[in-house]
């Protein structure tokens, strides 16, 4: 039976769950680790929202200091965001990635000069093969049978002819 080959620009040193992402457990989409990635072009990105902006886009009521509307963040085991509360409304990363336009679920929150920061790492879902994890682990002299057995854990790659 094929796989579901899903595929990302690049993660953050590390891939994400498909349980985590999706809620679906897919035996051979497991977090794992993405190394080589740094230089690429989308590693690392910040958004800087106004209180006025980041209140209308989330829907939440925004009393008080800015600084004080953030509170408890729990993480997935890929090191993505899997929930946090922000003036007492509990968003998922996931949710919130669409919600601000972030690329993704792994990203920290700041306030800096009256201004909400989000810096995110890596740039897609972070589900499966990271295709700039994937170029550093060839240029390493990884073969893509040992690239697609990294990212695809558990996987059987066989050929279709034998």
């Amino acid at each position: 039976e094929l796989i579901d080959a899903t595929y990302f620009s690049c993660s953050s040193g590390q891939t994400e769950d498909s349980v985590a992402l999706w809620g679906q457990d897919v035996p051979y989409l497991r977090s794992v680790e993405s190394t080589g990635e740094e230089d690429a072009p989308r590693y690392i990105d910040r958004i800087r929202h106004t209180p006025e902006n980041f209140k209308l886009l989330t829907g939440i009521s925004g009393e008080g200091s800015v600084g004080c509307w953030f509170g408890p963040v729990t993480y997935t085991d890929g090191g993505s965001v899997d929930t946090i509360t922000i003036c007492g409304m509990t968003f998922s990363g996931k949710e919130l990635r669409g919600i601000l336009g972030l690329r993704s679920t792994m990203f920290t929150v700041s306030v800096s000069d009256g201004m909400i920061v989000l810096e995110t790492k890596g740039f897609g879902h972070r589900v499966g093969m990271s295709q700039y994890g994937a170029q550093a682990m060839a240029e390493e002299g990884s073969s893509y049978q040992e690239i697609l057995e990294h990212y695809y854990s558990g996987a059987l790659l066989t050929d279709q002819n034998g």
